[in-house]
């Protein structure tokens, strides 16, 4: 007997609305996620031993004490090495939801990950893919207030992108990537030399959030589901900083490890006290930002045929 598989992907863009998209997807009956959103197995060139201690230590993966649990704990990133658990966390998947007709794996780091598409292609090659891509400006402000807050960043704005601007290249674990990881077409190239464009279904973050239904409905199609009406929900992942930096870093270091353990209910309790809604990304930084990503979003444009020019 064949071994069920993971068979829809959301691949990225990482803060893109990614988190948003795949808990919604997952309030639907045909489709079920694994409890770990971004699993990351299939990006094999990203793996823990090569990640810098900071990272690891916000990471807080350890796959072998992770495994040893009967039911698997629902949990938003790892990198899982192992074929046999990556199967587990399906298995669980499907226990759950036994009549889905989709598994869904939600790891951003593949459209990023060099390994991920010929490795994904091997596993499942009929695979239904999906992209939730956003203006790489905006998304590289938004990591930089995510970093911020996760006490991974400690200079301004246009000082963390001119340093890793620098960088040939930043690398994912190591560096934070701000401007490698809206590197879209040259992303986009890599998975278009293992899966035809017609496989692959990208949603455009602004019309995600303006039309959510509108895209819903487009997303079904393409997964040959009978769509629904989405629920009003709180926005996920607003950008956010610390309200009080000493405090943050100090809360970073004794709390960041334990979050993945800490209630849900506590979390965004403690976010709501300690953090305040982010500024408006400056005009200086914003063309800095514009003049490093404009040959990509050219190259999206050409790729797509969908017109950018919105996010120069």
């Amino acid at each position: 007997m064949m071994k069920s598989k993971a068979n829809l992907f959301l691949i990225g863009a990482a803060k893109s609305g990614t988190t948003a998209l795949a808990t919604t997807l997952g309030q639907h009956p045909a489709i079920a996620p694994l409890p770990i959103k971004e699993p990351g197995h299939f990006s094999t060139d990203l793996r823990t031993p090569v990640f810098s201690s900071r990272y690891n230590r916000l990471l807080q993966w350890d796959e072998a004490a992770y495994f040893k649990k009967g039911r698997l704990e629902e949990r938003h990133i790892g990198f899982v090495e192992s074929e046999l658990n990556y199967q587990k966390l399906v298995n669980q998947a499907l226990t759950s939801n036994p009549d889905s007709k989709y598994v869904l794996d939600a790891s951003t780091a593949y459209l990023y990950s060099a390994n991920a598409p010929a490795q994904l292609r091997h596993y499942a090659a009929d695979a239904k893919i999906v992209l939730l891509l956003r203006n790489p400006i905006e998304r590289a402000y938004s990591h930089y207030t995510m970093a911020l807050k996760y006490g991974m960043e400690q200079e301004g704005p246009l000082q963390a992108f001119k340093r890793e601007a620098a960088l040939h290249p930043a690398h994912w674990g190591q560096d934070e990537c701000y401007l490698e990881l809206g590197h879209y077409a040259k992303q986009l190239q890599r998975w278009l030399e293992c899966f035809p464009l017609d496989q692959l279904h990208i949603i455009w973050y602004d019309d995600f959030t303006a039309h959510p239904q509108k895209a819903m409905d487009g997303l079904m199609k393409y997964l040959d589901l009978p769509t629904f009406v989405l629920q009003q929900t709180d926005q996920l992942n607003v950008g956010a900083v610390p309200k009080y930096a000493t405090l943050n870093k100090w809360a970073m270091r004794t709390l960041g490890p334990l979050r993945e353990k800490l209630p849900k209910s506590l979390v965004h309790w403690l976010k709501k006290k300690t953090q305040v809604a982010a500024p408006e990304l400056d005009p200086e930084t914003r063309s800095f930002l514009a003049e490093a990503f404009t040959e990509q979003i050219e190259q999206l444009a050409a790729l797509t045929g969908k017109d950018l020019n919105h996010w120069k």
